[in-house]
């Protein structure tokens, strides 16, 4: 490219490649030149056919950070997952007596309709019960449809002990995988909707399909070979045990691998615990760390506050610990919010209740103030919380500033919830206190 003007480079985001046109000196002509070799250029020319293919258009750029370690991990437990599944087919065709020549075709035949009418019923069953969960605790839901998988297939795999009970081992496993494929699905379309940030969550959905069915062939493939090595019972339950640990370790690391930047109950929860206890908004990456991924564990909200909150709850289910003068008092205190909070000391609880057209920061807002206020309850009630001892005491916190406003109040020597000529005065606080805590959302987040 010496003596040549340049005119105009041009670089394929997709691919990486650039090219230059340029004018050589005494001529009237544009000329196209690659900035690779020939040798070099064949080679990318073959790996960008294969990114096409794989990958999402305009890959990195076009997706979350988190994509490339999350598609890696989830290819490895596809893997594993697919070659215990040919184990399994074997192990369900044996159980139901192909092969066996007392076997009867038509109890086979009716074995199997059962079974996935089983399915179908369970499918229908479990997305009515769970649906409205599997987008907030997602990470959750993942790791526990590979966990009943796994559960599902080990069942399978001794159905030819137990083959007087197939149709019943059947139908148990088939509504086991009924919840697996709706959760499994669902969430799926969760992360898949996270990874788009440009709007492609089409593409990469086909994309991730094209992954997993080759994942699926090469494993198909594989378990061909490995059907005919093992064949003895011992060292086949090595096997799958074996695969059943990495199907599980690397679904772990691939939920893991995820970083959501919205907010579920648990992630909030996180950042307020951080927020309270040393004045800072830790970042998405280190909440996403610290986030547990299995049901039933994980930070709860009454761990910083010593309260329960709840969110959405009809009236007529909290409005019977109310006189009419108190809950008329404390609507005109919340005038100027687009939501409503009730305190039930006796029984540590804080209600939320939401106005019409609510949006996500009030929901958040709605948050931060009721665990304010339930922090001020209990110190105004002389109840001790974890979060007192956890605090910063060589620099100033939300949980050290909320405890000297508190001393200007006399506390109660009975549980009594907060007066009402106090609340307004807290109300103040909070709101400053909300501000610097939704700025600091903004700034780490």
């Amino acid at each position: 490219m010496e003596n040549c003007e340049i005119l105009v480079s041009e670089q394929n985001i997709s691919v990486g490649d650039a090219s230059f046109y340029v004018k050589k000196p005494g001529k009237n002509e544009i000329i196209h030149i690659n900035k690779t070799g020939s040798i070099s250029l064949t080679f990318r020319s073959v790996t960008n056919f294969i990114r096409e293919i794989f990958l999402p258009v305009g890959y990195p750029e076009s997706v979350s950070e988190d994509y490339w370690n999350y598609q890696v991990w989830d290819t490895a437990q596809a893997f594993c997952s697919t070659i215990i599944g040919a184990f399994t087919t074997r192990s369900i065709l044996k159980g139901v007596g192909v092969g066996n020549k007392e076997a009867n075709a038509l109890s086979a035949a009716v074995t199997w309709i059962l079974k996935d009418g089983m399915g179908m019923i369970g499918r229908i069953i479990f997305a009515w019960w769970k649906g409205s969960f599997l987008d907030t605790d997602c990470k959750k839901w993942r790791f526990f449809a590979d966990i009943l998988n796994d559960a599902a297939m080990c069942i399978e795999l001794c159905l030819p002990y137990f083959s007087n009970y197939s149709m019943e081992l059947l139908c148990l496993t088939s509504s086991m995988k009924s919840i697996v494929g709706v959760a499994g699905g669902a969430t799926r379309a969760s992360i898949t909707h996270h990874q788009a940030i440009k709007d492609n969550m089409a593409e990469i959905s086909a994309k991730d399909g094209t992954q997993e069915t080759l994942v699926n062939l090469v494993g198909s493939m594989l378990s061909i070979y490995l059907l005919n090595v093992f064949t003895d019972t011992t060292s086949e339950w090595l096997l799958i045990f074996t695969l059943m640990f990495l199907h599980l370790l690397t679904n772990y690391w691939a939920v893991k691998s995820l970083v959501f930047r919205t907010f579920n109950e648990q992630r909030l929860t996180l950042v307020l615990k951080s927020y309270f206890s040393i004045g800072t908004v830790l970042s998405p990456a280190k909440i996403n760390e610290s986030e547990r991924i299995l049901l039933g564990r994980g930070m709860d909200v009454s761990q910083i506050c010593g309260f329960d909150i709840y969110t959405g709850v009809p009236l007529k289910k909290i409005l019977r610990n109310w006189s009419a003068v108190d809950f008329k008092e404390l609507v005109s205190i919340h005038k100027e919010y687009n939501y409503l909070i009730l305190v039930n000391l006796h029984v540590r609880k804080i209600y939320i209740i939401i106005s019409k057209g609510e949006s996500a920061e009030s929901l958040i807002a709605a948050k931060f103030h009721a665990v304010c206020l339930a922090i001020a309850t209990c110190i105004f009630n002389n109840i001790y919380l974890d979060v007192y001892d956890k605090r910063q005491r060589n620099h100033r916190t939300p949980i050290t500033k909320l405890l000297s406003f508190m001393r200007a109040y006399q506390t109660s020597s009975i549980l009594m919830n907060i007066p009402f000529n106090h609340l307004l005065e807290l109300q103040e606080f909070i709101k400053q206190e909300y501000q610097m805590f939704y700025t600091a959302l903004q700034v780490n987040g």
